[in-house]
């Protein structure tokens, strides 16, 4: 089924608020979080914040699968925009676990940006309180 949907069609689907939709979309089929990095670095800024929304819904209900979610997001900490740095740490801290630690604890005390920073640090005490 993902080979027929894009990013652009998820886009198009936050666009129109049909979260509960794609919701069931990703869990029918795990290949969709290999979007997330995609959805996320848009420039469309509802685009980045149904993606927000999308993966702290699925963080829930699809918990199995955190691991995917995290793949996908965590290029992003690396990137030039602090913008997408911030909100990809921001959603490590619902998908993330230990793999993704050591980066975070990095960012929160080196990252140029302060925004950085604290959405890292506060990712950091998610992980760390979810065990």
């Amino acid at each position: 089924m993902s080979g027929s949907i894009t990013a652009a069609r998820v886009a198009e689907f936050l666009g129109k608020g049909l979260l509960d939709v794609l919701v069931d979309l990703f869990k029918t089929d795990p290949a969709l979080y290999g979007l997330l990095g995609e959805l996320l670095a848009s420039p469309e800024m509802g685009v980045r914040l149904g993606t927000s929304a999308l993966v702290e819904e699925l963080a829930v209900t699809d918990s199995d699968r955190r691991p995917l979610a995290a793949a996908a997001l965590a290029p992003l900490l690396a990137g030039d925009d602090p913008v997408r740095r911030g909100d990809a740490a921001w959603l490590l801290g619902f998908v993330g676990g230990a793999g993704e630690l050591a980066a975070l604890e990095t960012i929160a005390k080196q990252d140029p940006n302060a925004d950085v920073r604290e959405a890292a640090a506060e990712a950091v005490e998610k992980i760390r309180a979810a065990g």
